[in-house]
């Protein structure tokens, strides 16, 4: 086991260096950069070139293209994400409180789905084609046609029109008033999240089903073994591993791409942030986001990877 895990570990360095090398030439490509952004916004057609090319010059963007790459892989290297070529504040301090909330939301979220996935899924394969099933099915088809934004446009004017009331508009960590952080993350936890159990329960329905016609299920029922037993021991075990897949990379992409949800609910997460450091061209602060989700992905696969391992040892051992 230790070798598997030490294997998975080498193979997120060339990885993580790919992800690098293109993000830095992609937004090169880009035309423009955060200085003429920064002045058009400004007024810039009346600012001198001497004053952008002192700018450029101040962020290293007078740099050849491999001097940049150095410097910055050599920040990364040391924990050091730069400044933000827009605010001038380190990006460090940027991300730190968006990446409390969507981080935050991501596990509410993802919480929620596999609490609702796995047990929805489990009973309408035992269940196949009785009412139970139907019903399954339809609260998870519900699921995959309705978008997570309106269905917190929903819960918003629900909130407000029978119960007068509204969430909190005004982000508070968790460890400063639990009570209020979960009024407000609660709600749009409930939206993102009922929207990806759906997924997660067709998932767990078909792998389910096709788990519960293998011949050793049968064999096992024909011992006279209890339904529970089987489920616990054999069944689940094995139909569980791509609803793991689904969920977590779910999970993953909650952390910077849910944009819309976090407009709806007012959340000032690493989506919109994403969105403001793309509009203004803030190559430092895309460069640090897009670095910091290829490296969640990269974790959460790890840990899914490990997961698989434990659960099916024979994936360990080819």
């Amino acid at each position: 086991m230790a070798f598997y895990i030490l294997k998975r570990l080498l193979a997120m360095i060339p990885t993580m260096l790919g992800v690098a090398v293109l993000i830095f030439l992609l937004l090169r490509v880009v035309p423009g950069d955060a200085v003429e952004a920064r002045y058009l916004g400004e007024g810039g057609q009346y600012q001198s070139q001497e004053l952008m090319q002192m700018e450029r010059k101040k962020l290293g963007l007078d740099q050849p293209l491999w001097k940049q790459f150095v410097t910055w892989m050599a920040g990364l290297a040391r924990l050091d994400f730069g400044l933000s070529m827009w605010t001038g504040a380190p990006i460090s301090e940027e991300i730190e409180l968006r990446f409390a909330l969507s981080l935050q939301l991501a596990i509410m979220a993802s919480t929620l789905a596999t609490l609702l996935a796995i047990p929805l899924g489990i009973l309408a394969a035992i269940k196949q084609d009785t009412w139970i099933d139907y019903a399954v099915r339809v609260f998870s088809i519900a699921g995959l046609a309705m978008p997570s934004f309106w269905l917190g446009i929903l819960m918003i004017l629900s909130m407000l029109i029978f119960f007068k009331w509204l969430p909190p508009m005004v982000f508070t960590p968790l460890w400063v008033n639990p009570w209020e952080n979960l009024a407000q993350l609660i709600w749009p936890a409930l939206a993102v999240g009922y929207r990806y159990s759906a997924v997660g329960t067709r998932m767990m329905r078909s792998s389910m089903l096709e788990v519960l016609r293998e011949d050793y299920i049968r064999t096992a029922r024909a011992k006279g073994l209890w339904l529970k037993l089987i489920l616990s021991r054999h069944a689940v075990k094995n139909a569980i591993l791509p609803v793991l897949t689904i969920i977590s990379l779910e999970f993953a992409f909650l952390l910077g791409g849910l944009v819309v949800t976090e407009q709806v609910f007012n959340l000032n997460g690493l989506g919109m942030l994403f969105v403001e450091a793309i509009a203004r061209r803030d190559y430092t602060l895309t460069q640090a986001l897009v670095m910091l989700v290829a490296t969640f992905f990269l974790i959460v696969n790890f840990v899914v990877d490990i997961a698989y391992a434990w659960l099916d040892p024979r994936i360990r051992y080819r």
